[in-house]
Order: structure tokens, then C-alpha cells, then sequence
């Protein structure tokens, strides 16, 4: 660590030629940045290897369906951090179960976030070629009265298949019938409920979504 001077009135800020710059007291420190440890590239740790094949079986899971991630996460969305990104997070601390087959847990996806009253006492079943949603009439609380849509997310984990049917119904019908093609009918699929409104031309709020079973 060492103290410098300023150069015309002007103080070096932030990293250079690795060393990193800061104001302390007034003056301006300059350190230097640990190495990086190359052996760790080449020859990575039991446990680095385990955190790179979650990472790699996290990401694999999520991209087939980016588009919905997107949309769901677009208001915590940033130019550098995608919807992907987003349901990374979320996934990370609960979605993966190292020794387990398979290791991702789809119960723990969210394909949305924001401040929107979420579902209530939502659930989901089979009646045919259909697959019945419902959810509870929580319209007074909050601002859950004025007009919102619902979205629906149904995945096929051993295929990785899925389904989004962005307008499922308006949240005010308290259900959602959604047709199974013949395809589709013997396999059981994870189902997500989420609610959303539009308030712009191109801008929606959102609720969490969530999990309402496997049918």
C-alpha cells in the first residue's frame, strides 16, 4: 500500500496496470491486486469443479426458455444482466441437489418477479385433455382489482418441453383451462401460475410467480 499525490489536481481512481486506487482521508491509496492463481485454472479443486457443473447444468436448464425470462424478469433486467440471469439467482440456493438424479429441482424455477399481488391457494389439476388452473379471489387486497392477465409456464422435465401461454385468462376468472395435444397428454408437467399487467406501450409490472404442482 502506499499514499500519492495528486498530478495537476487530478487523483488516479479505480484500477490500472494492477493496482486499484482509492480516497482514504483525503488521500488518494494505491494497492496493489492479488494474483490471480493460474493453478487454479488448470488444475481446479474438487469443490471448484462441483460449483462449475452447477453452474453449467443451472445455465443449460435455464436457456431453452429465455424468452419467458425475459419477459417475466424485464424490470430487474439490466443491459449486462439478462432474465436468465435473474432466475439464476433465484435458483441457485435451493434449485440444485448435488447427488441427486437429476440435480435440478424444478419446483424452485420462478419465471417472473415484481411487486404485483401474487397467486393465492393456487393449484392445478387434470380433467381430460385439459389442465385445470385455479387460484383464490384476493381482488380486495392491494391493487389485485384492476385488469391483469395471467401467465401460465408448463415444463416436461425429462424432455426439457414446455409450454408458455402468456394469456392464460384475466386473474378476475380465478381459473385457467389450458388443451394438452395428444403428444403431450402421458407426460406430467410442472406448472408455474404468475399475474401481470400492462402499463406502458411496451413496460408491464409483475407478480412472483409460482409453483403450483405437477400434473
Amino acid at each position: 500500500m502506499a499514499k500519492i499525490m495528486s498530478f495537476g489536481g487530478l487523483r488516479p481512481q479505480g484500477k490500472s496496470g494492477g493496482f486499484t486506487f482509492y480516497e482514504l482521508d483525503g488521500q488518494t491509496i494505491m494497492r496493489r491486486l492479488p494474483t490471480p492463481n493460474h493453478r487454479n485454472k488448470t488444475h481446479p479443486s474438487p469443490l471448484q469443479l462441483i460449483n462449475r457443473k452447477r453452474f453449467k447444468d443451472i445455465n443449460a436448464f435455464l436457456k431453452p426458455f429465455k424468452q419467458v425470462l425475459n419477459f417475466g424478469f424485464q424490470n430487474q433486467s439490466t443491459l449486462s444482466k439478462s432474465g436468465v440471469h435473474c432466475a439464476f439467482k433465484e435458483f441457485l440456493q435451493k434449485g440444485y441437489n448435488f447427488g441427486v438424479n437429476p440435480p435440478i429441482d424444478p419446483a424452485y424455477l420462478k419465471i417472473s418477479s415484481g411487486p404485483l399481488l401474487g397467486p393465492e391457494n393456487a393449484e392445478a389439476k387434470r380433467n381430460g385433455n385439459l389442465i385445470e388452473i385455479f387460484w383464490a379471489d384476493n381482488s380486495e387486497k392491494g391493487t389485485s382489482f384492476m385488469p391483469e392477465q395471467a401467465m401460465v409456464f408448463l415444463l416436461h422435465q425429462d424432455t426439457g418441453k414446455f409450454h408458455w401461454i402468456k394469456e392464460a385468462n384475466s386473474r378476475s376468472k380465478l381459473q385457467a383451462n389450458l388443451p394438452l395435444s395428444e403428444a403431450d397428454l402421458e407426460k406430467s408437467w410442472f406448472v408455474y401460475l404468475a399475474f401481470y399487467r400492462k402499463v406502458s406501450s411496451n413496460s408491464y409490472l409483475f407478480s412472483d410467480s409460482v409453483f403450483v404442482g405437477k400434473v
